[in-house]
């Protein structure tokens, strides 16, 4: 097809990359787990970089924030000093809009983000709300395949968006105009709802350094909306089960 522009992925086997991936077929893909290190791996010439490679958590980060800086702060700027006439597309996290912020991993986000807007002059930056689906990490699926441990009071509110409106909203992104957007909604639950609605007997610990009491994001995209509410996924998960 004339005109047709190349697309690369980096992260594509990381959770978000893997629903991505048959879902835009890039032409071109970058991930740690092929032995390819976005640090030092070559970088073939692409006219869309779709950005999702970093290391990911909050508490890993608090643990080894070197190993989270490089990659994530480091590792976003080679690709920017690359593809400086790429149009960017940079996944970034809800946690960066806390006044302080309280993890290695929400700075680095951060730092990320600052860089994508000095380098790139066609930049679009996509904070995420906490994601959830089959694979993921977020709390509801950590509840519905575990024992339910609530650090803190259960308290904590979050906004949530579902993996497959996610992956729509990242292909509509490709045709966004130069900005910053959150993928959030009105679906915001704290820890606490979600666990008593999996049903599972409830332990509490102490709150865990670097964890957000509050991430909650509005949706502010131009026309992405999400379809699938969190209640109604662990209720289908429960009843399967």
């Amino acid at each position: 097809m004339a005109n047709k522009k190349t697309v690369l992925l980096t992260g594509y086997k990381g959770f978000i990359g893997e629903y991505l991936t048959p879902y835009i077929n890039p032409d071109i893909v970058i991930d740690l787990k092929d032995g390819e290190n976005i640090l030092s791996c070559p970088l073939p010439d692409a006219d869309v970089v779709i950005h999702l490679a970093a290391q990911p958590g909050v508490i890993n980060s608090m643990k080894d924030p070197v190993h989270t800086v490089n990659n994530n702060i480091t590792g976003t700027v080679r690709l920017l000093t690359h593809y400086k006439n790429a149009k960017f597309i940079f996944a970034s996290s809800g946690g960066t809009i806390q006044e302080t912020i309280e993890s290695p991993y929400g700075l680095s986000k951060f730092c990320g983000e600052e860089f994508v807007k000095l380098m790139s002059d066609n930049y679009v930056i996509l904070r995420f709300a906490n994601v959830y689906g089959k694979g993921s990490r977020s709390v509801a699926d950590k509840f519905l395949n575990n024992d339910i441990t609530i650090y803190g009071d259960g308290s904590a509110e979050r906004t949530y968006v579902y993996i497959d409106d996610l992956i729509r909203g990242i292909k509509q992104s490709l045709s966004w105009p130069q900005g910053t957007y959150y993928f959030g909604s009105d679906q915001t639950y704290t820890v606490k709802e979600i666990a008593e609605a999996v049903g599972k007997p409830i332990k509490y610990e102490g709150w865990r350094d670097g964890e957000l009491k509050n991430a909650c994001l509005k949706n502010t995209t131009p026309d992405w909306q999400p379809t699938k509410d969190l209640m109604e996924y662990i209720k289908e998960a429960v009843c399967s089960q």
